[in-house]
């Protein structure tokens, strides 16, 4: 067993949590993480504020273990700050926290007494994250899946460890292997989290995700250098993301027809009736659809149960920890 200043603050068993990938991270996907002694989480985004509280007591069902709500902090729906309120209401043991306005909803967990660990892309807003003392920090890099910042996962994570003071850090970007855990830790950090890996899972995937095999299937057969930063995929949905944050997903055709020509695409997306309406008309096949996955689907050779993927994450990382134990004279 791995124990770090993360597994004590959070009080879980092994020191990877499973990232929020919105509305497709349901209460099956990360019970099974925490079930598995890893902290698994809820995605909120994309979910109505009554689908999110239905998900929310179907976790606390599934689990006596810590678990986590992740919340993307910014008005991305009408109802985005509702979410906030069901969220915090629900009080989960962790509430992770990522765009936008992380800092006030910070103090709102800390209120009501929860635990909150605090995402940042930037290391202007892991300054102030650190300063407010959040029960972790997640420094996520560039390689990242879904939404991300533009900086290098390494070279930022060694920067906010220079500055952490006792705050739990988590490196976010690039990690789906035990090789990434036993990196992370050995540059100080207290853990890892990790989205592509837990994509390609059978628990991943709710009611409304489309081709799930499909997008499972192509994240393994993916060879990391496939894929693609960018804003596409936001022109496509009608989202307005904060400045900086791009999106990372699977080249395919939908990214190949439309990479450079952005204002195209917002043109086109312009004329229709409504968020979302572009891509449910024009995504709708497998072969063109968004695929959010980060550059370690490079790493990911096979579709594996959740507790799987913990189990194996954990030996690998032990075990490449003992080996560079062994280099010391």
């Amino acid at each position: 067993m791995l124990t770090t200043a993360l597994t004590r603050a959070l009080a879980i068993d092994h020191p990877i949590i499973q990232a929020g990938m919105s509305s497709d991270c349901g209460a099956k996907l990360a019970a099974a993480v925490s079930n598995a002694g890893a902290l698994g989480t809820i995605g909120s985004l994309g979910r109505s504020p009554e689908d999110l509280e239905a998900e929310l007591a179907a976790m606390r069902s599934a689990t006596s273990r810590p678990w986590s709500v992740n919340l993307a902090t910014f008005d991305w729906a009408p109802f985005a700050g509702t979410l906030v309120d069901v969220a915090i209401d629900a009080r989960p043991p962790v509430v992770t926290l990522s765009f936008g306005d992380t800092l006030s909803v910070l103090e709102r967990c800390r209120a009501a007494g929860l635990q909150a660990v605090v995402q940042v892309q930037t290391f202007e807003s892991a300054r102030a994250v650190v300063a407010a003392r959040p029960a972790a920090i997640v420094v996520q890099g560039s390689e990242a899946g879904g939404h991300t910042g533009q900086r290098g996962t390494l070279s930022f994570a060694a920067q906010v460890l220079d500055i952490a003071g006792g705050v739990p850090v988590v490196i976010a970007g690039g990690i789906a292997d035990g090789r990434g855990l036993a990196a992370a830790l050995a540059m100080g950090a207290s853990g890892v989290l990790m989205g592509t890996r837990f994509k390609a899972t059978p628990e991943f995937g709710g009611p409304n995700t489309r081709h799930l095999d499909a997008q499972r299937d192509a994240i393994v057969a993916n060879d990391g250098d496939h894929t693609l930063g960018a804003e596409i995929p936001d022109i496509a949905l009608g989202m307005h993301w904060p400045a900086g944050i791009i999106s990372r997903v699977l080249q395919n055709a939908f990214t190949e027809e439309w990479q450079g020509r952005e204002e195209e695409l917002r043109a086109e997306v312009a004329r229709q009736s409504g968020p979302f309406a572009w891509t449910g008309a024009h995504n709708d096949r497998p072969e063109n659809m968004l695929n959010w996955a980060g550059e370690s689907s490079g790493l990911v050779g096979e579709v594996l149960p959740a507790a799987e993927v913990v189990r194996r994450t954990l030996a690998e990382a032990e075990d490449h920890l003992r080996r560079a134990g062994s280099l010391r004279a």
